[in-house]
């Protein structure tokens, strides 16, 4: 550890100015520049239509009649790291459409085109780490949310939703193609959005539209519109327009995704083998161009990965993500709350997709579940209603399960909206839950700055008891001044059944500020220094339950290197005992402490990318040490390898704890469209080891074969490598097809 760390010290302290071969702007270029406001700028293209057969081939060769006729969109800038500086590349794109598909083709020129970074071949893969280019699509001129597409050197395509400017879900997928190859002068990618993948709204004459570009040995971002260092590259609140779209048709708005699954298992302990072949669908209907009605039958979630393997070694339960492809689609309409729950903690969220289909961690059937999603006129409009199955292993009985999402722009960035939900997974108790909120935002405040001001008041209606939550986040962030401000107040009997709250009875204050430097002509590309507390109370006498108060300083090279320090003081107030990670009982009392860490990384931009962190200090009384470690291996664009470890440990009074927690996972990619992935996780406190390996196959865009093997084991952790208690097999065959009409 100490000489991982040495090292990577050593190479981020010796860095060079990455940015050293970027290209001088001329004085007239330079004039240009400055006279550009860029808190106003909004750039427009049009997009050219096109006959259905004049369209181009999707295969990174530009040499299509059509592109010749679509108007060339040239003008780009540097966000990073110069700011509305003149690119070190030149940079041009070009939009087609017919009633079909949006085209779009990007010549990335570049006059190195051998150091072009290309690491990854699989879909999704990390475009922070490659050369790429990246559209965002706002269809609707809500300035929050919008479409994402990204395409790297190799032609790997990445598609995600952002909701609220801020969140990037990359397990959402689509039905679009891209192909992208490297050329003598740079490299090329060609787009094609089928208009039934995305929905929009047909009375808007311009659509929000972003480009961004970025040069992964500078570590150069450019972009089209959007010139600000202080909105990350997702943000379309200052976007530029897209023209000329009319008269496209979403075909019939009918598209059905058909699955017929084989699966066996076997279980080691009772010798029996299970066999089932089940057929599943999902029917898309769209009731107009931006309004979607879903159903699904007998849902498959079999090509779902693992989750992040997580110990809780607190008081209050773990969250894990949604990853299913079905509560994915259109999941921005759902979104509530904005930065209270995406940037914050987030205990209280009303509605929890992942509490559909899921009782206790463990997978229950859905038999049927419906959907209506997207817009009607100016609102966005999310309805979901599911029925799951029985489990007598569970013992639950077969549950409705219900939530809505409405809400309206207001002013020129910002919404209002409500929510409901009705259902408890258990069928415990009848539970109701209704919310408002509203999302503020106002750009160029204070001196060129964003402010956010997001509020929320939810009620739950739970056995008969009805409590609430009410939150706000108060956000300031500039280039160099950035402060948050947020408060919580949860009743002691809020409840929300179908949502997510790990700690009621509190009210919680938490105020942070840094400051934000950007050297001019250093090897740091930013640094940060700032301070933050969090105070949590009991809300019925105000007794001080938590209080978190301390620093931070951290800092990035041109490379994308970093280094991260921070102290904190603890005090904790614990009610109740509790056990850490089940084995190490905490008794109750107040305790005070000081803890300190350390963190460094070497970027993944690399073929080896690395990093480490290191914890240590008090803890309930005694003592504490951590340390997690991780490294990335792309030997070639055909393979990736990641490990990462996890080490805890701690000493208390009670006695001593060390909890270790390891996974794995490889990609091995023979094309964008078929890949290999294989996930291994273990942890010595459930001693539960898992592998799970599935391959993908894309023959065309809609189309998939889908093959998954899994293993599941005990390892006891006294007597490793003798006690492999095998306990589940299991294999499963999935083909599919998707039928647009």
């Amino acid at each position: 550890m100490r000489r991982f760390s040495i090292a990577v010290a050593a190479l981020f302290l010796s860095a060079q100015p990455a940015f050293a071969n970027a290209s001088a702007t001329t004085g007239d270029d330079a004039a240009s520049l400055h006279a550009i406001d860029f808190e106003t700028y909004a750039p427009r293209a049009m997009a050219v239509r096109i006959a259905p057969d004049a369209a181009p081939k999707i295969d990174g060769v530009l040499d299509d009649a059509a592109w010749s006729r679509a108007q060339p969109i040239d003008k780009f800038f540097q966000v990073e790291p110069a700011e509305g500086a003149a690119p070190s590349q030149e940079t041009r794109a070009f939009i087609l459409y017919d009633e079909k598909n949006l085209y779009i083709a990007i010549h990335a020129f570049d006059t190195d085109p051998e150091n072009i970074r290309r690491s990854q071949l699989q879909r999704d893969p990390a475009l922070q780490d490659d050369d790429a280019v990246r559209i965002l699509i706002d269809p609707f001129g809500s300035f929050r949310d919008s479409y994402f597409f990204g395409v790297n050197p190799n032609g790997a395509r990445n598609d995600a939703l952002v909701e609220n400017n801020s969140k990037f879900s990359d397990e959402w997928n689509t039905i679009w193609r891209a192909k992208a190859r490297v050329v003598e002068d740079g490299w090329v990618a060609e787009i094609a959005i089928p208009f039934q993948s995305i929905s929009f709204d047909q009375s808007l004459e311009e659509w929000n539209l972003q480009i961004i570009r970025t040069v992964r040995r500078n570590n150069e971002e450019i972009r089209w519109s959007n010139i600000d260092q202080n909105r990350n590259r997702i943000d379309i609140t200052n976007p530029g327009k897209l023209a000329g779209v009319s008269d496209v048709e979403s075909g019939a708005g009918l598209e059905v995704q058909t699955f017929i699954t084989g699966a066996g298992s076997y279980d080691w302990e009772t010798d029996q083998t299970d066999f089932s072949f089940d057929p599943s669908g999902n029917v898309f209907y769209k009731l107009t161009p931006s309004l979607t009605g879903s159903l699904t039958l007998n849902t498959d979630f079999s090509d779902t990965s693992l989750d992040a393997r997580q110990v809780n070694t607190g008081r209050f339960s773990l969250f894990f993500p949604e990853t299913r492809d079905f509560f994915l689609q259109d999941a921005s309409v759902f979104e509530f709350g904005g930065r209270i729950f995406n940037n914050g903690p987030v205990n209280g969220l009303p509605f929890f997709s992942r509490n559909i289909g899921i009782v206790d961690g463990q997978p229950v059937d859905i038999v049927a579940g419906a959907k209506l999603s997207g817009k009607a006129g100016p609102a966005n409009i999310g309805v979901i209603s599911a029925r799951t199955g029985a489990s007598d292993a569970l013992g639950v009985d077969g549950q409705f399960l219900s939530s809505a999402r409405l809400s309206v722009p207001v002013f020129s960035e910002s919404k209002a909206g409500v929510v409901f939900t009705n259902g408890d997974p258990r069928g415990e108790v009848n539970s109701t839950v209704a919310g408002v909120d509203f999302q503020y935002k106002k750009s160029n405040a204070f001196g060129g700055g964003t402010l956010t001001a997001d509020a929320a008041y939810i009620r739950s209606f739970t056995g008969g008891e009805g409590d609430h939550l009410i939150a706000s986040d108060v956000s300031y962030r500039s280039q160099k001044w950035n402060s948050t401000l947020r408060l919580r107040d949860v009743g002691e009997n809020y409840a929300p059944r179908l949502g997510f709250s790990n700690r009621t009875g509190i009210r919680r204050y938490n105020l942070q500020g840094w400051r934000t430097y950007r050297p001019e002509n250093s090897f740091i590309r930013r640094a940060e220094t700032g301070a933050f507390s969090t105070l949590i109370t009991d809300r019925d006498n105000g007794e001080r339950l938590d209080h978190f108060y301390g620093a931070w300083a951290n800092a990035q090279n041109n490379a994308g290197d970093s280094i991260r320090a921070n102290i904190e003081h603890a005090f904790v107030n614990v009610r109740a005992p509790f056990s850490i990670a089940g084995a190490l009982p905490v008794e109750a009392g107040e305790y005070r402490w000081n803890r300190y860490n350390l963190r460094l990384a070497a970027t993944n931009a690399r073929k080896l990318g690395a990093r480490a962190g290191v914890r240590w200090g008090g803890i309930y009384g005694g003592d504490f040490f951590g340390a997690d470690t991780g490294v990335s291996l792309r030997p070639s664009r055909y393979f990736e390898l990641g490990a990462n470890y996890n080490y805890s440990k701690f000493s208390l009074p009670a006695g001593k704890l060390g909890i270790h927690i390891a996974s794995i996972d490889s990609t091995i990619a023979f094309s964008p469209d078929m890949t290999i992935k294989t996930e291994v996780q273990y942890d010595n406190i459930s001693e539960a080891f898992t592998f799970f390996s599935r391959f993908s196959w894309e023959p065309i865009p809609e189309r998939e074969i889908f093959l998954s093997f899994g293993h599941t084991a005990i390892i006891e952790r006294e007597s490793f490598p003798e006690d492999f208690t095998s306990q589940g097999t299991s294999l499963a065959l999935r083909l599919g097809h998707t039928f647009r009409m």
